[in-house]
């Protein structure tokens, strides 16, 4: 089996959705985080980066800390883009631990005076951005 194909099958077992038709920017759900990151990183594969998105559990909903996206493949709301940069992960420290780190440390900033972070808002998700072969497109 390719290193692509066993990707391709990672995304499907933890309903990780890549926004575009690349592995940047894959959006995977608060509560598959950890586990698919620790296949990722077992598999060998770079996690490059780490960028912010809002789950909306109904699509006719109005988001309240993003832009526009996708709808949801496995789940029936839609995810909108949040306007942070994106989060970069030292190779040195492309660990497990440190991507956990990363992602349950992550404060957005303050809306409304409310901290906006992991811990507290319970819509914001991340999502991975890969190092692999550029020729590469998902499914």
């Amino acid at each position: 089996m390719s290193d692509k194909v066993r990707l391709d099958g990672l995304l499907e077992e933890y309903k990780a959705q890549p926004v575009g038709d690349g592995y940047i920017d894959i959006i995977v759900s608060r509560e598959k985080y950890h586990s698919f990151a620790k296949a990722i990183i077992e598999s060998g594969i770079l996690i490059e980066a780490i960028s912010w998105w809002e789950y909306i559990e109904n699509v006719n909903a109005p988001n309240t800390y993003g832009m526009g996206g996708p709808c949801s493949r496995f789940y029936q709301g839609w995810f909108a883009e949040t306007c942070t940069d994106v989060d970069e992960v030292p190779h040195s420290t492309n660990s497990l631990a440190a991507i956990a780190e990363m992602v349950e440390g992550k404060v957005l900033g303050e809306h409304d005076g409310e901290e906006v972070s992991f811990k507290k808002i319970k819509s914001l998700t991340p999502a991975f951005w890969l190092k692999v072969d550029k020729s590469w497109k998902s499914r």
